[in-house]
C-alpha cells in the first residue's frame, strides 16, 4: 500500500483519469490516486454511498447473502452496509492500491482485481445483490458491465447502480439498458430523480447522475 500522499486535488486526479487511454493508464492513475482518495472524495461532498446504503436497506435484506461491489474502489460503500449490518461484501477493482485501502477498513469478504470490461471470474446467480456506484461512467465500465452484473446475480436478487448522465447518453448505456428491458431479464423496481453527485467539484460539480434498482428475472 503506497501512503505518500500528494497535494493535487480531487479536480486534478479526475482530469488525468479521464484523460486516461487505456485500462493500464486507468489503473495506474487511480493507483497514484489511493492514498488521497477518501480525502479527496470527501472534500467535494461525494454522496453517492449514503445513498446507495440507504436503497439496500430498501430493498436488500442484511442476510439475503453475497454482495458484490463492482468498482468498489477504497471501499467507501463498505463501511456503511457494514453498520446495517451487510457482512458477505465482496468487492472488485481495476486497482490493487484502491483495493489495499478496502481491505484495510476489514469489512469486505473477499477482494479481488478485474476489469468490469471483461467477463468476470464468479460463477453465474452467486450474489443476492450487485452494485456499482461512479465507474458507469464515461472512460471507465462499459455498458456490457451491467450484462455481468446480471449473470453473477441470483433470479430474484438486486441491482443497485448509478448511471451518470453523460454515460447514459452519450456512452449506450440508454439503449444497453433499453436492450435489457426488452428481453425481460430484469424488473425495475426504481428510478431516482437526476441529481450532482459531487456537487463541490469545480469541474465535475453539474455532472449528474441516477440511481437504478432492478429485480432480475
Amino acid at each position: 500500500m503506497q501512503d505518500k500522499t500528494d497535494d493535487r486535488g480531487f479536480d486534478d486526479w479526475v482530469g488525468q483519469v479521464y484523460g486516461a487511454k487505456t485500462n493500464e493508464e486507468v489503473k495506474e492513475k487511480y493507483d497514484a490516486w489511493a492514498a488521497d482518495y477518501d480525502r479527496d472524495v470527501e472534500s467535494v461532498r461525494y454522496g453517492v454511498p449514503a445513498v446507495a446504503a440507504g436503497l439496500f436497506g430498501r430493498y436488500v435484506a442484511p442476510d439475503a447473502g453475497e454482495i458484490l461491489d463492482a468498482g468498489c474502489g477504497t471501499g467507501l460503500l463498505g463501511d456503511p452496509l457494514n453498520l446495517l449490518g451487510y457482512r458477505a461484501l465482496t468487492g472488485v477493482d481495476l486497482s490493487p492500491e484502491m483495493l489495499a485501502r478496502a481491505e484495510a477498513r476489514g469489512v469486505y469478504r473477499e477482494l479481488r482485481a478485474m476489469d468490469l470490461g471483461a467477463r468476470l471470474d464468479f460463477a453465474n446467480d452467486r450474489f443476492a445483490a450487485a452494485t456499482a456506484l461512479g465507474v458507469l461512467t464515461p472512460g471507465h465500465a462499459p455498458p456490457t458491465a451491467l450484462d455481468e452484473m446480471l449473470r453473477t446475480t441470483r433470479p430474484g436478487g438486486h441491482l443497485i447502480f448509478t448511471v451518470s448522465q453523460p454515460a447514459y447518453e452519450d456512452c449506450g448505456f440508454k439503449e444497453h439498458m433499453a436492450t435489457i428491458d426488452g428481453g425481460g431479464l430484469w424488473e425495475s423496481l426504481e428510478t431516482t430523480p437526476s441529481f450532482r453527485a459531487i456537487p463541490g467539484s469545480k469541474t465535475e460539480g453539474n455532472i449528474e447522475v441516477r440511481f437504478y434498482v432492478y429485480r432480475v428475472r
